[in-house]
């Protein structure tokens, strides 16, 4: 019973040397600290330069440093002081919130280097555009935006550069071609700028394509009663406008109609009259040649 007694006091002297060696042994080792900025500066932003974290090498107990990598132990930096422009900061290691017990040997990064600026607001013109597959026989006649005018709001230097924000509409009509076509667009702005709002309502109208065209018809008489008629021409040649998709064949000359005018009083004799024409739909009349036909009527 009395050796079994001395083997356990043994035993435990022994953890406890082993424990009260490792826990004086010192080592060096990597630490991460978070960084966190205080006092800010009212209406300044940091664009650039900010980093999460800082990364300490430091020596000390070995039982110690093995707690510090769990204790997510934050650096303050104080930006009370900073202006616009690009300032740097040094990473100073006696504020590292570290007791004497460590010795620190070097921080990474051990200064930041930021770019400061100011974040304002101001009104700026919307401009709405189209893109897509289109039909060539069609074209984009008008497109617009509402709103016009948004607020923006994002740093000073980037907001002053900036009058116009685009506003695209991305949509493909390779075949059928709507007259309009709506849609809420997002704005095109670089991703530090807020705009309010941030979505506007573009609508575009489509129309097809105009060509003009000259056209040779046979002019219709239909003579009075009781009259009869004779023309210097049986053809007239006209200048029409319409959409392009319609000239790509002969069917749309069957939709053209001319015809002699006779007045309400018929006398017999010779006339210079004119005519009238009768065109398809989407088709303008933009010239006439002859203007008149001389007419001979004879009872």
């Amino acid at each position: 019973m009395k050796n079994w007694q001395t083997a356990i006091l043994a035993l435990a002297l022994a953890v406890f040397t082993w424990f009260l060696v490792t826990g004086r042994e010192v080592v060096e080792s990597w630490v991460d600290m978070p960084v966190v900025m205080t006092n800010p500066p009212e209406g300044l932003i940091i664009e650039d330069g900010l980093v999460d974290k800082i990364q300490v090498r430091l020596r000390g107990p070995k039982g110690l440093v093995g707690n510090l990598t769990t204790q997510n132990i934050p650096y303050h930096v104080d930006v009370s002081k900073l202006k616009i422009g690009v300032q740097v900061v040094d990473i100073d290691a006696s504020n590292i919130p570290l007791p004497s017990t460590y010795e620190i040997i070097e921080v990474k990064p051990n200064r930041l280097k930021l770019t400061v600026d100011r974040r304002i607001s101001k009104e700026i013109e919307v401009e709405a555009a189209w893109s897509g597959d289109l039909n060539p026989d069609y074209k984009l006649k008008e497109i617009i935006v509402d709103p016009k005018i948004v607020v923006v709001r994002g740093p000073e230097t980037v907001l002053r550069k900036i009058s116009k924000a685009r506003a695209v509409m991305k949509e493909d009509f390779p075949e059928d071609v709507p007259e309009s076509w709506a849609g809420d667009v997002g704005l095109e702005l670089a991703p530090e700028i807020e705009a309010s709002p941030g979505q506007v309502r573009v609508e575009a109208f489509f129309g097809p394509q105009i060509r003009q065209i000259w056209v040779k018809v046979p002019l219709e008489v239909q003579a009075p009663e009781g009259y009869k008629v004779s023309v210097s021409q049986k053809f007239v040649r006209l200048l029409i406008e319409g959409p392009i998709y319609l000239f790509r064949d002969n069917e749309y000359r069957k939709d053209v109609v001319v015809s002699l005018l006779f007045g309400s009083e018929t006398t017999p004799g010779k006339f210079d009259l004119d005519y009238d024409v009768v065109l398809p739909d989407g088709c303008r009349l933009e010239k006439k040649n002859p203007e008149t036909v001389t007419t001979i009527l004879k009872k």
